[in-house]
């Protein structure tokens, strides 16, 4: 497969599993007493953003979106539990940014 199609595929569904999620935390600052719920979509969105890490680490030019990415998530899980909502959503655009970035850059590559 070529690489540059793998980069979008994992880009993208990272991308769509972010999106989800800043939809879901903000009906979640609406309701109380679910925040284990909350907290587990959250490790969803890292645990899917992980495995474009991992799959993609051999394309050079898509591992370091992946891996900041990577690294956001798990600020974002880490500024979920010190309750910083308003951090909660920058980390989620951030990482949006660089899925966005890296889906864009991979689409322009594909043969």
């Amino acid at each position: 497969m070529d690489d540059s199609l793998l980069a979008f595929h994992y880009a993208d569904r990272a991308k769509a599993f972010i999106l989800e999620t800043f939809h879901l935390f903000e009906y979640y600052q609406q309701l109380n007493n679910c925040r284990e719920l909350m907290l587990e979509i959250l490790k969803g969105c890292e645990k899917e953003i992980t495995l474009g890490k991992n799959i993609c680490s051999k394309i050079t030019w898509a591992k370091d979106y992946f891996e900041e990415a990577s690294k956001l998530a798990r600020e974002l899980i880490r500024d979920f539990n010190r309750g910083d909502n308003e951090q909660v959503k920058e980390d989620l655009r951030n990482m949006l940014n660089k899925m966005t970035t890296c889906a864009a850059t991979a689409e322009k590559n594909i043969n």
